[in-house]
C-alpha cells in the first residue's frame, strides 16, 4: 500500500503551517491519487524529486498550489501543498537527550 505525507506552505508569506504523519493512501493507482490530490490541493506546479546515490534523481511524489482564503480575514495567501508517496510507512526514530 501507498504512504503519504504531506507538507503544507503559506507561499506568501513564507512560512510553513503543516505537516502530516504519514498515512495509508485510500489507493494503489498513482494516477487516482494525482487527481485526488489536484481537486484537494489546485493545479501541479512540480514533481517533487530525492537524490540517488548513484547521482540519477528519482520521482518521488508532487508539487501542489491553490489560492486560500485565511480563516480569520478576507485576505488570500498561496497555500503549497507538498505531497511524498512512499512504497512503506516511513519509520520515524527519535534521538532524544538524556537530560541530568
Amino acid at each position: 500500500m501507498i504512504n503519504i505525507i504531506e507538507n503544507s506552505v503559506n507561499k506568501t508569506d513564507n512560512c510553513i503551517f503543516g505537516e502530516s504523519l504519514p498515512y495509508e493512501a485510500f489507493t494503489n493507482n498513482i494516477g487516482e491519487l494525482f487527481r485526488h490530490f489536484q481537486k484537494e490541493y489546485g493545479k501541479c506546479v512540480s514533481s517533487m524529486y530525492r537524490d540517488k546515490s548513484d547521482g540519477t534523481a528519482q520521482k518521488i511524489g508532487w508539487v501542489f498550489e491553490k489560492r486560500e482564503q485565511y480563516c480569520d480575514c478576507d485576505d488570500y495567501y498561496i497555500r503549497e501543498t507538498w505531497v511524498e508517496l512512499h512504497e512503506d510507512k516511513p519509520t520515524i526514530k527519535y534521538n532524544y537527550l538524556q537530560m541530568q
